[in-house]
């Protein structure tokens, strides 16, 4: 049996699917495209460069899913989910971004945005838009089934208010002007009447709704909308009739002028497949459009009415109806406040529950009568959980979950709650505790459950866990709070090397908000000019000179003082920052080289060293973008030496060598810095176009204490002679010449 994956069956859905791609970099665009033509999906797409396309396509157009760029020129992805919300379009926005940190990610699926993909792995584009389009299928079929069961408890409450006005008389004549007078409010219609067979078996009006105009003329009166339609009523049809003065059959239009009808529903009273007679529900002007709901109801009526003799069963039945609504109910109460996947609380209800605990504290505080109550918050989040994802796929991602949940609920104490706010991010409410001790006990407990292995669809996979602990206090105001700060204990634990616990204090939060602030203060530090560029010369011990220098970046920030790059470099490459920061240390350098060649015209040998970040690396457009910044500076190619890491060199190694060969090819010098620390091989230096070793620092730090470091460095000198290349010891430069050995 051929066995056919959900992708490939999502692949050759019957219609193709509708894209909107909003993207205003042409290759980037290709590449989405070229990334969903890869798995065969059938796929349509529109493509928006500016708000105002994207506006305009949503207007006149239906979508799927919505594939966007983080970063747009002059707007962002916020503002396509923006412009999305506003179409009234629910659709999968899936975020589709060069690079994407932790928190920026979370923000974005807080904010509303599906999922995201990075332009580095567009393979998974496919799983997750299958992934995404699942599950607003999902939420679409709920919301279908919460709104079917709005209207049935809508018909109930009618039908509700007419039985229980059947059970206030046993006066059948009572109990059928009871129904025309409900029908005529429920309805808004212009008459409600009952037929039954008179004493002749004439169906004849015999009920009319006490706010029926021309009732005397109506009452005890045969119809002829009845008698013309005589064996279909009697047949238990419904009979819907429209523009009625229009009709065909002279005795039907004349009445329906006579009584300025337009529209008409009859539903007959049947019992037993006995024809009891029938309800008239009649419309004056505009001609009304009768809905299936409403049909329903009177429908529904109707049964009431027929077997109005059997009450007892009518009861029973209802009362079974009733039931059922409430289990329904029940279950979708549920539904509300527990997680999908793994059944645990959800982060609603976890919430709930975190603000009855902070009134209690409040409330035992107050009232003094009693000892003072406290609880903790246990913010867990799983390490590595992206590497099971990414190497085994999201349904053993599933799976893992699923394990995880059970093992943290077998972790609970009777009272404690365990939720899941998404992802891979758990946390624990242990109430009434007495002291901290409690909750770091739980935390080691929790540790030591998801260190034992999980198997998983054949696969034994080990992860860990960094928990945040926050204890309760006063001075907590609503959940977000604490939860909060639990977060931030957990990201302290995740940096001080995963799979520990760490207590919140309140320098933690200090230290968040300054780097936050810093964040915002880094956004506006190019044009506020703040950046400096320092030069570490680079002096050549043969020649007894300078060989060039070093261009370092430094922030001035007005109230932290000088910033090293360590302290901001990291920041800038997470909200996207480093290439702008980049290009202008680059400008800047090459401005002062430009400055020194005028000033000393007998050193225009003077290289300048720059650093790049790696994201540079995967851009097809970098050595353009290089060419075009240097030449207004009048900046020759064999001014500049590239410093490229060996982590950036390996990750995409055949784009790297293209590179490269080209910037040795205009005269640019390339530069492996950090050389010892990496993971690349040897080989690698015959293959790619590299001059200078630069031997990490680490090395040279213990240079003095380590014979082993001593050693290390003699091997890498030796390699740079056999080599024919350059190195660079911090604060000191050889050429690799034999006689140098």
């Amino acid at each position: 049996m051929l066995s056919v994956s959900p992708l490939e069956e999502f692949c050759k859905a019957p219609s193709p699917l509708r894209l909107m791609i909003i993207e205003d970099v042409d290759a980037d665009a290709e590449l989405i495209t070229l990334a969903l033509e890869a798995t065969e999906l059938e796929f349509v797409y529109d493509r928006a460069e500016t708000v105002a396309d994207c506006d305009r396509l949503l207007v006149s157009n239906r979508y799927d899913v919505v594939l966007s760029d983080y970063r747009l020129n002059g707007w962002n992805a916020y503002r396509a989910l923006e412009v999305l919300r506003h179409s009234g379009q629910s659709i999968p926005f899936i975020l589709v971004t060069g690079s994407l940190g932790e928190e920026a990610a979370v923000e974005c699926i807080r904010s509303g945005m599906t999922d995201y993909v990075l332009k580095d792995r567009l393979f998974r584009l496919p799983h997750v838009i299958e992934r995404a389009c699942q599950e607003f299928e999902t939420q679409r079929q709920r919301q279908l089934a919460i709104a079917q069961l709005e209207r049935q408890a809508h018909r109930e409450a009618i039908i509700n208010r007419i039985v229980q006005a059947m059970r206030g008389t046993l006066i059948l004549s009572e109990l059928l002007q009871s129904t025309a007078d409900h029908l005529h409010d429920a309805l808004a219609v212009d008459r409600c009447l009952i037929f039954q067979p008179n004493e002749q078996q004439e169906m004849v009006v015999q009920y009319i709704s006490q706010k029926s105009s021309s009732r005397e003329f109506i009452a005890g009166k045969t119809c002829a909308f009845v008698e013309y339609y005589h064996d279909a009523i009697k047949n238990g049809k419904t009979l819907v009739l429209q523009d009625l003065q229009a009709h065909p059959v002279q005795p039907i239009w004349r009445l329906a002028r006579t009584l300025e009808i337009e529209t008409l529903l009859v539903v007959p009273l049947i019992y037993q497949a006995s024809y009891l007679g029938g309800i008239i529900l009649q419309q004056q002007y505009p001609i009304r459009q009768w809905t299936e709901h409403e049909t329903m109801i009177v429908e529904a009526i109707a049964a009431q009415c027929a077997i109005a003799i059997h009450q007892v069963n009518l009861y029973e039945q209802v009362q079974l109806e009733l039931t059922e609504r409430k289990r329904i109910e029940a279950r979708l109460r549920h539904d509300a406040f527990h997680d999908a996947l793994t059944g645990l609380p959800n982060r609603s209800l976890l919430m709930d529950r975190l603000e009855q605990s902070l009134c209690l504290v409040k409330s035992r505080h107050q009232r003094q009568t009693l000892p003072d109550y406290q609880f903790a918050v246990l913010f867990l989040d799983l390490d590595h959980f992206k590497v099971v994802n990414d190497s085994l796929g999201h349904l053993v991602g599933d799976m893992l979950l699923n394990q995880v949940a059970q093992r943290l609920r077998s972790s609970l104490r009777i009272g404690d709650t365990v939720a899941r706010l998404g992802g891979d991010e758990f946390v624990f409410l242990l109430e009434d505790i007495a002291h901290i001790q409690e909750a770091i006990e739980v935390a080691n407990r929790v540790q030591m459950l998801l260190q034992e292995p999980f198997q998983l669809n054949g696969h034994e996979v080990f992860i860990g866990v960094s928990i945040g602990i926050a204890m309760s206090s006063l001075h907590y105001q609503d959940p977000s709070q604490i939860l909060r700060d639990a977060d931030t204990a957990m990201y302290s634990a995740k940096a001080q090397g995963r799979s520990c616990y760490t207590l919140f204090n309140a320098s933690m939060h200090d230290q968040a908000m300054r780097r936050l602030n810093i964040e915002n203060d880094l956004r506006r530090a190019i044009e506020n000019n703040e950046l400096r560029v320092y030069y570490q010369p680079i002096f050549d011990l043969n020649q007894h000179q300078i060989y060039g220098a070093e261009a370092l970046v430094r922030w001035q920030h007005p109230k932290e003082g000088l910033l090293a790059p360590g302290q901001f470099i990291h920041m800038a490459e997470e909200i996207g920052l480093i290439t702008d920061l980049d290009w202008w240390v680059c400008r800047e350098a090459c401005r002062q080289l430009s400055i020194w060649q005028t000033t000393f015209p007998h050193r225009s040998d003077l290289k300048i060293s720059l650093n790049f970040s790696g994201r540079h690396f995967t851009s097809p457009h970098f050595f353009e973008t290089f060419t075009a910044t240097i030449k207004p500076l009048n900046i020759q190619h064999q001014s500049l030496k590239l410093e490229i890491t060996e982590s950036t060199l390996m990750s995409n190694a055949n784009l790297s060598r293209s590179l490269l060969e080209r910037l040795q090819a205009s005269g640019v010098s390339i530069c492996l810095d950090d050389f010892g620390t990496g993971y690349s091989s040897l080989s690698y230096l015959h293959q790619f176009p590299i001059h200078t070793l630069k031997i990490d620092r680490s090395f040279i730090s213990n240079m003095e204490t380590s014979s082993g470091n001593q050693e290390i460095i003699k091997a890498i000198i030796n390699l740079g002679l056999n080599l024919n290349l350059a190195w660079i010891i911090h604060e000191c430069v050889m050429q690799a010449y034999p006689h140098v050995a």
